[in-house]
């Protein structure tokens, strides 16, 4: 039974986000989406490697739903900006968008195709609309395919890594946190 639960949490649970817990978590969630992009640039990780400020908006979709998704990864951009200059100026209204569609989609899909398919759609649908941005932008200088292997490509262990880690750290925070 335990072990069904648990399963059950990896594949469709969500937590409430109006709580006072679930605001504090909200806030952690954040917080490390600030401070990974800040210790891969201090560590030299290629960013377009470690992918760090997906990480935590997929997180929150995954555990409070669309709408703290959502909320998360548009702010994330504007507040990592904000304190650091980081994203490019040019990058910021592409990224909004990217990363606000992340977590939507993560927390919208969740319960409808489970974790594990709402993390890959999420991460795709993501991808076209900035690419989709980037070409209305007039910046996409180079055939599509040619741009995806020069900055997807790069990323796609972490990709890999998100889908198939990223249900299961949810489940067991959900697990941690839950009444």
């Amino acid at each position: 039974m335990v072990a069904s639960g648990f399963i059950n949490d990896v594949a469709y649970t969500q937590l409430s986000w109006k709580t006072t817990k679930a605001v504090l978590g909200q806030c952690l969630f954040l917080t490390l989406a600030l401070v990974l992009p800040t210790l891969t640039h201090r560590l030299g990780l290629n960013y377009l490697i470690a992918q760090p400020m997906h990480w935590m908006i997929l997180f929150a979709g995954l555990t409070y739903g669309p709408l703290s998704g959502l909320i998360i990864g548009a702010s994330i951009p504007v507040v990592s900006f904000l304190i650091s200059g980081m994203p490019a100026p040019m990058m910021l209204p592409l990224m909004i968008p990217e990363l606000a569609v992340y977590g939507l989609l993560t927390g919208l899909l969740k319960n409808k195709i489970t974790a594990f398919g709402s993390v890959a759609v999420a991460l795709i649908t993501g991808r076209i609309v900035f690419l989709i941005l980037l070409a209305i932008a007039g910046r996409l200088n180079v055939p599509v395919l040619e741009y995806a292997q020069t900055t997807w490509m790069p990323g796609l262990a972490a990709v890999i890594l998100q889908i198939a880690l990223l249900p299961f750290l949810a489940a067991l925070y959900i697990r941690a946190v839950k009444d």
